[in-house]
């Protein structure tokens, strides 16, 4: 239970950090719409849609069994990411 537990916290991270690594690399390269990075602890999956001005970035972290996905709708203003909605995605 406790590995379970502890890989769940891990995909969470991944994901997480998927989604920042979007953000670092939007504001170099707008046209920029998915990328994967892999850990040793697992992986993460990121896809990225331009929509009516915002961005829609949607990030899957693998740990093990785990999966967890993120979605954060952001915009950019002069540099600066404004969060405009963010959720755990469940399927």
């Amino acid at each position: 239970m406790v590995k379970r537990e502890t890989q769940s916290r891990q995909a969470l991270y991944l994901a997480e950090g998927g989604i920042e690594w979007a953000k670092a690399h939007l504001l170099a390269n707008p046209g920029l719409r998915r990328g994967s990075l892999s850990f040793e602890t697992g992986q993460v999956d990121i896809l990225i849609e331009l929509s009516e001005g915002e961005y829609i970035v949607t990030a899957k972290g693998l740990s093990g069994l785990a999966v967890r996905k993120i979605e954060e709708r952001l915009q950019v203003e002069n540099g600066t990411w404004i969060i405009l909605g963010y959720q755990e995605l469940h399927w």
